[in-house]
């Protein structure tokens, strides 16, 4: 357990997102390789069916880890606080909690799969492979909620490094069993799903287990799950402002997706290509979100507000900073990156569209790396509404650029 409320704030800052921003590019790899092994194994349709589909599992996956995120805030702010009984059994109400939400998440996603898919414009030749993608990876929520609930537990108590361990175990797993299920043992699509949900699994499981024996604070006891303090009250509006804040930018990119894949597979095949590193460009930006929500936590329960200010301005340099390196990088090698996941044999409209996403793309990352870490410091502080109106601006111009411009292509 480490205490971010003392000592040098950048130091400390760049100390606890390294390990976050490894975990992160560790996540994006495996999901990295599973889309260069769909698109090189199995061809331009499959690798659209799980760029049109990925967003979708996606949704589910940010809806669980938004949850244990915001249940996450109120443990650091009890660790702040030094308040130990307070700190046991917001925990154990994590746990209790987390459980429910699963529950209702993996049944609303299996009763609803099929509408979902139907309202995303999947192209019909893509239909079942899409089906299969999204039904493997709505089962397989436990994992991604299991590993969710203790890293965030651990993050809220100092430690980042811990998840980073169990990251490196589900990737190389993910990897080798990416490898077994698409190119040897011909398995498709589902193969893919069904790597990374034991490779999730087992980073979970072995994340338990090590907390079981050498992280005690995680441990509980009946009383600490007692409703005689309003525990809930605490936990639940903040599980569910944070959830919402991720769930409403993840929908504003499915309706997004939802207008690309009206486009057809080559369009989308390209956007995927593209979006895949995307994505791994804005890790840093994620990084220092999820380290604002931590740092803004402790210190707001240590009542040391000076140093949230001081904190907030650090790490919105550093994600300037980072963001004009990335973007110089794409600018020079963003067509070689796009035919690393699709190959040079395709079309030069797909590899055009995933070319032009990421160029264009990129730089709007200055804007959304301050929002993302504005909303995580306001969080860490109890101020639900306003990350919240912001999401929802958020979705609401997506929606709009969607219903404008992609007519237009």
């Amino acid at each position: 357990m480490k205490k971010l409320t003392e000592g040098n704030i950048t130091k400390q800052i760049i100390s606890f997102s390294i390990p976050l921003l490894l975990g992160t590019a560790l996540l994006r790899l495996y999901t990295l390789v599973d889309t260069m092994m769909v698109g090189r194994f199995l061809g331009t349709d499959p690798l659209a069916a799980v760029g049109a589909t990925a967003n979708i599992a996606n949704l589910f996956i940010f809806l669980c880890w938004g949850f244990t995120s915001g249940f996450s805030i109120i443990i650091g702010q009890a660790f702040g606080e030094g308040n130990e009984s307070k700190l046991k059994k917001t925990i154990a109400h994590t746990y209790l909690l987390s459980f429910i939400i699963l529950s209702i998440l993996t049944a609303a996603g299996l009763l609803l799969k099929e509408k979902i898919l139907h309202w995303t414009q999947i192209p019909e030749e893509l239909h079942v492979i899409a089906s299969t993608y999204l039904t493997i990876s709505i089962l397989g929520l436990s994992t991604s909620m299991l590993y969710n609930v203790i890293t965030n537990v651990l993050r809220a108590l100092g430690d980042s490094f811990l998840p980073l361990v169990f990251q490196c175990v589900s990737v190389v797993i993910n990897i080798i069993l990416d490898y077994v299920f698409i190119a040897i043992l011909g398995k498709g699509v589902a193969g893919a799903a069904i790597a990374t949900v034991i490779s999730q699994g087992t980073s979970g499981i072995a994340s338990l287990i090590y907390c079981i024996f050498r992280r005690k604070v995680l441990i509980v006891s009946p009383k600490d799950f007692s409703m005689k303090e309003n525990y809930l009250s605490l936990m639940i509006p903040q599980g569910i402002s944070m959830s919402m804040m991720i769930s409403v930018v993840t929908t504003g990119t499915v309706i997004l997706q939802t207008g690309i894949n009206s486009l057809g597979a080559d369009i989308i095949a390209g956007y995927t290509a593209g979006r895949k590193y995307v994505e791994l460009f804005f890790m840093p930006g994620g990084a220092l979100a999820s380290t604002a929500a931590a740092f803004t936590s402790q210190n707001f329960g240590a009542k040391k507000y000076d140093r949230i200010k001081a904190g907030t301005r650090t790490m919105i340099l550093l994600a300037w900073t980072i963001n004009l390196l990335e973007w110089i990088f794409v600018v020079l090698f963003a067509e070689n990156m796009v035919k690393s996941i699709t190959g040079s044999e395709v079309g030069p409209e797909i590899i055009g569209a995933g070319k032009f996403y990421m160029i264009t793309n990129l730089p709007f990352y200055a804007f959304v790396s301050v929002l993302g870490i504005v909303r995580s410091v306001l969080q860490g502080m109890n101020k639900k509404k306003t990350p919240v109106i912001a999401s929802i601006m958020e979705m609401v111009v997506k929606i709009i650029a969607v219903a404008v411009f992609v007519p237009c292509l």
